[in-house]
């Protein structure tokens, strides 16, 4: 029988001399952590240690990659990497062709629009088309839609567009995609944003936000020129998520004039497969017939000349995690995941899993999230709740031992930008007594006599949740109660106006788009990511109803709240001092073409935000990255790439095969 976290624990702690106690038996396995926060990694049963969506990945670059690979290549035509004869032939395989995949969603998607939903990687990437991909493996860019791209100057990106590109039949009749497709799709993730609830962070659209001044130009069918607002050294690379997608115009529903209009239907795209059927309890995909033929073979980018090797997909609705696990263990389900090094272990020996494994470079992906309007005026509480978390206690148990310490950029994926590790332990620092003497000395007691938490309600384990509430609880005294909530509340608890939290702490996700260090996991600080909802970071047109967090703002009283008027709203930007100082760190990077001067604008952001204990501590996180796929699934490449949609990984590969 597998060993629980606990009992691995308790040998430790004796060993070891561990400060954490308790004698609570607790579930072992893997959990998913969908905070609803990414937009790329596939994240639906991923282990406590990786970040998903989540997300967030939720990936990046080999772990000896000293420097970013140049996003802004002026990159012309994306010219591939030779492959190997042999796998050429294999591409050509036609006995590969066919069989229906099969997978367990735990929940009915939370919408079918890609500006707004990013918990449904696997019809939205399957549905619709990118303009592009990049491999973190092959450290290069894949053409889709775009057949190449030009960075014309720091400000203006020029995409030519590949001819053939054609919608699905239920979306106007499948006519050919244009450059004025992209340009309505495009537009309209800040109005998705502003005005629909979307969870597509303005990160990867806000330098081409039309209301911020930024233009396009289709002087034909096939070219889209983006005269961005701002320069931002990762906007190709943000091209690469799976929410940056063309729609059909004549599929948006308009709800009154001047509305750039929601996705009307489940079949708007030009991707490889398109819906067949849709139920609460189940949804099936089928090829696109329209689905675009490439030229030729384009060496190691995962297509293939025509169409995908699968021809059609069958998704199941589970929301018992026990279920659905029982489900992929007998064969009946073809794709599991990310999952923890005791499950990888303890699924090496079923006959119908193979784990494939790779580096993990989503650190920072996952993280204790603190609620900003609870804490931020108890700033030695929130400092004390840091030296209260049994940091190294978290890689001995739940990373079994492999693990590392965790920063707001990844230190695996973007080394050179990144924090050492001897630098990251001197702001965690582990100290249970002391925790609990700031603790008491500040009125913590009195102000915190317990603390709330929220779980994933369709994972059958949460271990890494309880291990830091443990940590919590016999460092500082004070008891913690976990919530568990389904899919949708989930997200929306988490992702809620900052004081409307509902929560102490929260085990976030962030779904990483582990291409760029904007997003990895430092998107979950900055006031242009998650830091205006998770951080409490006042931002322009963000957390009008949050007062505590910008005081001084004169038009808060009388016009504040979420029904600010248009006029107030514009007139808002970023007043609180830390978020103005974060976020000019932010955008001094981004428009930073020195890559050394880049490194160190990033490393002195990190530092600012660690010595700030409000409102983010990232967790450590795996070395290894470990994927369950069923054993008749062939051809999918391992981590970093497999997982993730912005790598044409699982949701987008075109070249994985069912095995007869």
């Amino acid at each position: 029988m597998k060993e629980s976290y606990w009992g691995k624990y308790w040998r430790r702690r004796v060993s070891r001399r561990r400060v954490l106690a308790g004698g609570a038996t607790l579930a072992a396995g893997s959990a998913a952590i969908l905070a609803g926060c990414g937009d790329d990694d596939d994240d639906d049963d991923a282990a406590a240690p990786a970040a998903t969506q989540a997300a967030a990945t939720q990936a990046a670059a080999a772990a000896a990659d000293d420097d970013e690979p140049a996003e802004d290549s002026q990159a012309a035509e994306a010219e591939p990497a030779d492959e190997p004869e042999e796998q050429a032939a294999a591409a050509e395989d036609r006995s590969r062709y066919g069989g229906t995949f099969n997978y367990s969603l735990v929940a009915y998607p939370t919408g079918f629009d890609p500006s707004i939903t990013i918990t449904f990687p696997q019809g939205m990437s399957t549905t619709y088309s990118q303009l592009m991909a990049f491999s973190i493996t092959n450290d290069e860019f894949y053409p889709d839609a775009a057949q190449s791209w030009e960075q014309v100057d720091p400000e203006t990106l020029v995409f030519n567009l590949r001819e053939g590109v054609r919608f699905n039949p239920e979306a106007e009749g499948g006519r050919e995609v244009n450059s004025e497709d992209w340009y309505i799709s495009l537009r309209r993730y800040p109005d998705s944003r502003a005005n629909r609830g979307s969870n597509v962070n303005e990160l990867f659209f806000s330098f081409m936000d039309e209301s911020q001044g930024a233009t396009f130009d289709t002087p034909d069918d096939l070219t889209l020129r983006i005269n961005q607002n701002k320069a931002f050294a990762s906007n190709t690379r943000a091209f690469a998520a799976a929410s940056l997608v063309v729609v059909s115009p004549e599929r948006l529903a308009a709800e009154e004039s001047g509305d750039l209009g929601q996705v009307s239907g489940i079949n708007a795209g030009s991707g490889p497969y398109m819906f067949d059927d849709v139920s609460e309890t189940r949804m099936t995909l089928k090829r696109n017939p329209n689905y675009y033929e490439h030229p030729e073979q384009i060496a190691g980018t995962r297509y293939n000349v025509d169409m995908p090797y699968i021809d059609a997909m069958e998704h199941v609705i589970i929301t018992d995690g026990a279920a659905r696990q029982a489900r992929f263990l007998a064969g009946d389900s073809d794709y599991w995941g990310a999952v923890s090094k005791i499950d990888a272990d303890a699924w090496a020996d079923q006959p119908n899993v193979n784990v494939l494994t790779g580096p993990a470079i989503d650190d920072g992906g996952i993280m204790i999230q603190l609620a900003a309007a609870k804490w931020t005026p108890y700033p030695e509480l929130s400092k004390a709740l840091s030296m209260a978390m049994d940091w190294d206690g978290y890689i001995d148990v739940i990373l079994s031992g492999e693990g590392r310490r965790s920063a707001p950029v990844s230190p695996t994926a973007f080394p050179k930008y990144a924090l050492s590790q001897e630098e990251i332990r001197e702001y965690q620092v582990y100290d249970p007594q002391g925790a609990r003497q700031l603790w008491e000395a500040n009125n913590g007691p009195e102000i915190f006599p317990e603390l709330d938490t929220t779980v994933a309600a369709w994972s059958a384990d949460y271990s890494h949740v309880q291990f830091i509430g443990q940590s919590f609880e016999d460092s500082l005294g004070v008891s913690v109660n976990y919530n568990p909530l389904e899919l949708a509340t989930y997200i929306a608890s988490a992702n809620g106006p900052t004081g409307t939290k509902d929560w102490h702490f929260f085990i976030a996700g962030n779904n990483a788009v582990s291409t760029m260090p904007d997003w990895n996991a430092l998107v979950a600080y900055t006031p242009d990511g998650y830091g205006a909802i998770w951080g409490g970071n006042w931002y322009k047109g963000v957390n009008i109803s949050d007062p505590w967090v910008n005081p001084d703002n004169p038009n808060y009283a009388e016009n504040g709240g979420s029904e600010a008027g248009e006029a107030v709203r514009a007139a808002l930007e970023i007043t609180h001092p830390y978020a103005r100082e974060l976020q000019d760190y932010a955008d001094r990077q981004a428009a930073t073409t020195d890559d050394d001067e880049r490194a160190e604008i990033l490393k002195e952001l990190q530092r600012r935000i660690f010595t700030r204990y409000c409102c983010t501590f990232p967790l450590p996180t795996q070395t290894t990255k470990y994927v369950a796929v069923g054993s008749r699934l062939k051809g999918l490449p391992p981590p970093p790439d497999g997982d993730q949609t912005a790598s044409f990984g699982m949701w987008r590969a075109h070249n994985i095969w069912l095995e007869s």
